[in-house]
């Protein structure tokens, strides 16, 4: 389960226990709750959405280059002798 849908299950528990009681304050203050748990839940939906791990990153020519120029200089630099 999400972080999104856990906010949103306690945003239902608020509702339904809100529904059991025939106290008014006690009632407005759950669906206060219910609310601020519907209000989290959009903004961890939006922050998901915005995550990066889904963007491909290409790194540029300049690293290009210096991993490419690595590279040749561990290829060309022949084998070692272990002493």
């Amino acid at each position: 389960m999400t972080i999104d849908e856990k906010c949103m299950a306690h945003a239902r528990e608020c509702v339904r226990l809100a529904g059991l009681t025939d106290d008014q304050g006690v009632r407005n203050q759950l669906i206060t709750l219910a609310r601020d748990w519907i209000v989290a839940a959009r903004k961890q939906e939006e922050e998901e959405d915005d995550d990066d791990s889904k963007v491909l990153v290409f790194p540029s020519a300049v690293e290009r280059s210096r991993r490419h120029g690595l590279r040749m200089s561990l290829r060309h630099a022949g084998p070692r002798r272990l002493s």
